[in-house]
């Protein structure tokens, strides 16, 4: 049986970098990778790296790691980490070019596609050869830093947003659970208003950059909690790295997987709670948690516990509000709390705003609550100020 992977990633060059500083990149990844037995290629166009690494687990990954940490390369975002059967590149240690647009056209299938001269035998078929096409076709091209910050620049109004934190309170310790991140715009406006300025930007993408920029926010100013981020899992269908980003990006905060609590609105899940549930454990298995947001704000949810048992469920404010003088409502909330006992998840009331709504929780037996009774959000800080009656 075969001992070999491919790890495939692609990353941006924080500055312009020359062609002898490349072509040194390039001879010291060569005499690297034949003394440890990596074969695969790098490619460099117009800022951005792309780069197949092939061979051992043990030595690929001793490498990847490597060149994560390397000033050279910035935006580091594993594309794929699969085994694969047979060496796809032989014995060719790496090779590089720096092209034009123009000149990627036959970079698939040709024989002789590098602009140094170089050469490479034709690859076979399978995903590395599907994700150079994604290349050649402008894919997977990581902008450097400057790049990003001026097309969010360009974008009419500008695209700016900041994040205010939200602790959610472990009532019976009197102590901190985690901290929510807020997406907010530079006025304190809300999400769904930065969301709708920013039209010309592809969703999914600043999704994924905004998860990332609030879990560094968070490390910045010191998290020492868990820490919940909004998910929506559609992003996972039109970015495989919509999770696996977060991953990377906590391994350099210094973030524990097991801090992180993705939250997912019950509406996003429930059109294929199956499908869903088979798509995130992996990730669990990583370490990451997850919560439903808004639970009893969709039609089917209990038929969602069944399919998917998450580690929090938040129940939708419009339930909590007043819940003290509403019967149904509390016949309702008693039923999912002995729901949730019995299939280990952790409920938390969410929205709560007064005494009254907090107390009749309390009495129920529930832990864990967030909302304005107990602290508001705040902007650049993790607050510990938190009131609980």
């Amino acid at each position: 049986m075969s001992n070999l992977i491919h790890l495939i990633y692609c990353s941006a060059a924080p500055r312009p970098l020359g062609r002898e500083e490349l072509a040194a990149l390039l001879a010291g990844a060569r005499l690297h990778n034949e003394r440890h037995g990596i074969t695969g290629m790098l490619l460099h166009v117009d800022g951005s790296f792309f780069q197949v690494l092939e061979g051992a687990p043990d030595d690929v990954e001793r490498l990847f790691a490597r060149i994560s940490a390397d000033p050279r390369h910035d935006h580091v975002t594993v594309i794929i980490r699969e085994p694969v059967a047979t060496r796809a590149f032989g014995e060719w240690t790496m090779g590089h070019a720096e092209m034009t647009r123009d000149d990627l056209d036959g970079i698939v299938g040709a024989n002789d596609f590098f602009a140094s001269g170089g050469s490479l035998p034709e690859i076979g078929e399978g995903r590395a050869k599907k994700l150079l096409a994604a290349f050649r076709d402008g894919r997977w091209r990581t902008a450097p830093a400057n790049a990003v910050a001026a097309a969010e620049d360009a974008t009419l109004p500008p695209l700016r947003y900041a994040f205010a934190f939200q602790p959610i309170v472990h009532a019976p310790t009197r102590s901190i659970f985690s901290h929510e991140a807020l997406i907010r715009g530079p006025g304190g406006e809300n999400a769904a208003s930065i969301l709708q300025r920013s039209q010309p930007v592809d969703m999914h993408a600043l999704r994924e950059r905004q998860r990332i920029a609030a879990l560094e926010a968070a490390a910045r100013l010191g998290l020492c909690t868990r820490i919940n981020i909004n998910f929506q899992p559609s992003d996972i269908a039109h970015s495989p790295t919509a999770i696996s980003s977060l991953l990377d990006a906590a391994g350099r905060c210094g973030i524990p997987p097991g801090s992180i609590v993705l939250e997912v609105l019950e509406s996003e899940i429930i059109r294929d709670s199956g499908d869903f549930s088979a798509r995130m454990n992996p990730y669990r298995a990583s370490g990451l948690t997850f919560a439903i947001d808004d639970f009893g704000s969709g039609y089917a949810g209990l038929n969602l516990l069944a399919d998917f048992q998450p580690d929090l469920l938040k129940i939708d404010m419009n339930l909590v509000r007043g819940i003290e003088r509403n019967g149904p409502r509390q016949a309702i909330l008693r039923g999912i709390a002995r729901t949730c006992l019995d299939l280990g998840i952790d409920l938390i009331a969410e929205g709560v705003e007064t005494v009254e709504e907090y107390a009749w929780f309390r009495a129920e037996g529930i832990e864990l609550f967030q909302g304005f009774l107990l602290a508001k959000p705040v902007f650049d800080r993790l607050s510990t100020d938190f009131y609980l009656p």
